[in-house]
């Protein structure tokens, strides 16, 4: 399998992908700063994991899938090569980029919520350092089942077609099925909720507390946490194993 990830590795050397691991995280931070300081911690966190780093995951699947569907994936029909194992290395190299990307947003801001306490900046709400590194790790847990999700929806539509109907559905799961009992029917909804028990961060990006547009009391219950986890990485498997299987028959036919 190392062969095959290197492999991968190498097709998108010279891909915009190295600098879209720092420049969405960045983008979303300075934004943040920028446009609404006081409410830094909050919009950080809900602009990041209910737009840029959903497009992002997007781009990603875009990048690694185009490789060889530009050229009709002959460039791996004449190799001696397990087409399944080719599939895996598109998705584990998908999900690298997923995490290195998910490090520096965490990075970028807590180096920035730091200097803004150090000013006297007061949040609203000001999750600790181990509330956000929960909140990356679920983050990232929750979100990988985008990568063969976009994968197969690149290799059967094309990349405008997909990043449209990903990113259009994932908005709307995520902003409107996360507050219901049964989030965990389908992982748009998944990231959105969990978010809302760790951050206490409401999809629509108001505090989870009595008073605002769309709390209720559920939406903090921590038993939803290993139930999400459980679904998202049931997903995850469900949507791997179906991509591998369609891209060994497409590519072996």
């Amino acid at each position: 399998m190392r062969e095959y990830f290197l492999a991968e590795k190498m097709k998108n050397r010279h891909t915009y992908l190295q600098k879209l691991m720092v420049l969405m995280p960045a983008a979303v931070v300075c934004l943040s700063v920028w446009l609404a300081t006081d409410y830094f911690m909050i919009d950080s966190y809900n602009w990041w994991y209910m737009v840029l780093f959903p497009s992002m995951v997007a781009l990603v699947g875009a990048s690694v899938g185009n490789r060889d569907k530009k050229m009709g994936n002959r460039t791996i029909r004449v190799l001696p090569v397990k087409m399944g194992a080719v599939w895996d290395a598109k998705v584990l190299y998908g999900i690298q980029c997923m995490g290195i990307a998910l490090l520096v947003f965490l990075g970028m801001t807590l180096a920035v919520g730091t200097w803004l306490e150090h000013i006297q900046q007061v949040f609203p709400i000001n999750p600790s350092v181990g509330e956000q590194l929960l909140a990356v790790v679920v983050l990232f847990v929750t979100s990988l089942w985008q990568i063969p999700f976009c994968l197969l929806l690149q290799q059967l539509m094309g990349v405008f077609p997909m990043l449209l109907l990903h990113m259009g559905s994932y908005t709307l799961l995520s902003v409107e099925l996360a507050l219901h009992p049964f989030f965990m029917a389908l992982p748009g909804g998944i990231t959105a909720r969990l978010m809302c028990i760790i951050l206490k961060i409401l999809p629509n990006g108001l505090v989870a507390e009595p008073g605002n547009v769309t709390f209720t009391q559920e939406l903090l219950e921590w038993r939803g946490l290993p139930v999400g986890i459980a679904a998202s990485a049931l997903w995850f498997v469900l949507l791997w194993r179906a991509g591998r299987k369609w891209f060994e028959r497409q590519v072996e036919r």
